[in-house]
């Protein structure tokens, strides 16, 4: 499959991989559309309203789309985990897929690839295990938020290529968590987040973009892919990495795990969770990182800027 003159619809189009991806699409000659909550344009892109709790799409020529881009859901760490917050979660991805299999069943939409955003949560707390797309889920909540994730993508199955890609941290400029992790070390300061010694999953926003695009195009592309680079280091390492990006050196101070477990409750799995995750089937196909060591990738973004 070629991706040259091919209808993109990309619900959660203007998030950071969103817009960077919508670059890279247009470059390959495509027609990049967006879904959003409110119609409009977006850096001269065209959005369409949707609403994923009516399932509802009002796009005048749906049936012409060719490839569907599923990005959406409401963020992880906007707001504290209570109950009600935890329900939002899950039920903004499971029914943004649930409003495509709406129009997918009905004969409306009909592409030729339905990629759907995942994430390495699904893996939960696992220390130094190495996981690969083939390891078992975790039990906590953002594993649970994510199997209920990608069943909802497996619903496209009947109809479809269903492509769904475990995103790790993705590294920017532009936004994410990077930013917030730079922030201290242009200070000279490096948090050790609960001793530092769990694994963070990365990978750079060009990689995580290309990768996107090659599994659109590998038409035996197909299940789940680990979107991460093939080698994770642990938080102390990254906060190192950033500081060698920078080009600066980095003091060590500790954050506790137990002071973050008090201040950020049941969200601390965001920063406390270990996960060794290796891209071990997108590496199979025959795709190529173009960042592999993660000092490189942050040397690169500060001096692109992207």
């Amino acid at each position: 499959m070629t991706l040259a003159d091919k209808r993109v619809l990309i619900a959660g189009g203007t998030g950071l991989i969103g817009g960077h991806l919508s670059d890279f699409l247009k470059k390959e000659g495509c027609k990049v559309e967006f879904l959003s909550r409110k119609a409009g344009a977006y850096n001269g892109i065209q959005a369409y309203q949707w609403s994923v709790d009516d399932r509802e799409i009002s796009h005048p020529e749906l049936e012409k789309v060719d490839v569907v881009i599923n990005l959406a859901g409401a963020g992880i760490a906007d707001k504290k985990w209570t109950k009600e917050r935890k329900k939002v979660i899950i039920q903004s991805r499971v029914n943004a897929a649930r409003t495509f299999e709406k129009y997918m069943q009905g004969g409306k939409l009909k592409p030729e690839v339905y990629l759907s955003a995942s994430a390495v949560g699904y893996y939960g707390d696992r220390g130094e295990e190495e996981l690969t797309e083939d390891s078992e889920p975790g039990d906590d909540f953002l594993a649970q938020t994510t199997i209920e994730w990608e069943k909802a993508a497996d619903l496209m199955i009947p109809f479809t290529r269903v492509v769904k890609v475990r995103i790790g941290i993705v590294l920017s400029t532009k936004g994410g968590a990077l930013p917030q992790m730079a922030n201290p070390q242009r200070l000279g300061v490096g948090a050790l987040l609960g001793g530092g010694k769990q694994y963070m999953p990365w990978v750079h926003i060009d990689d995580i973009v290309k990768m996107i695009l090659f599994l659109l195009t590998n038409e035996k592309a197909d299940g789940v892919f680990n979107a991460v680079s093939p080698k994770p280091i642990t938080q102390k390492q990254m906060v190192s990495a950033i500081a060698k990006g920078m080009g600066r050196p980095a003091i060590k101070l500790p954050a506790p795990g137990f002071a973050l477990k008090l201040a950020m409750g049941e969200m601390a799995a965001l920063v406390l969770n270990s996960n060794k995750v290796i891209p071990k089937r997108i590496q199979n196909l025959g795709y190529k990182f173009n960042f592999i060591d993660a000092s490189t990738a942050l040397k690169d973004l500060k001096n692109r800027k992207i």
